[in-house]
């Protein structure tokens, strides 16, 4: 389980294949928002989340699969 904590806006996102994606945005209940250059911002789940440093998140997604993943509108609240 990710420790929301932890995350904060500026950390740098790496993919799963040290690809480098972008920064966090904003953090958000069960996911935080991807600032990507030149690409459209995504919204990336806690679960997605392979490690997280003092500065560094590494998603366990590698970079050609996050445009496939159906991140690209927050989650429907229940």
């Amino acid at each position: 389980m990710i420790d929301q904590m932890r995350l904060r806006p500026g950390m740098e996102v790496l993919a799963a294949d040290g690809d480098e994606l972008g920064w966090v945005k904003d953090v958000r209940s069960t996911d935080f928002l991807l600032e990507r250059s030149m690409q459209r911002d995504v919204y990336v789940p806690f679960d997605a989340i392979r490690d997280i440093s003092s500065d560094r998140i590494v998603l366990n997604v590698a970079s050609d699969q996050v445009d496939s993943m159906g991140w690209e509108n927050p989650p429907m609240s229940m």
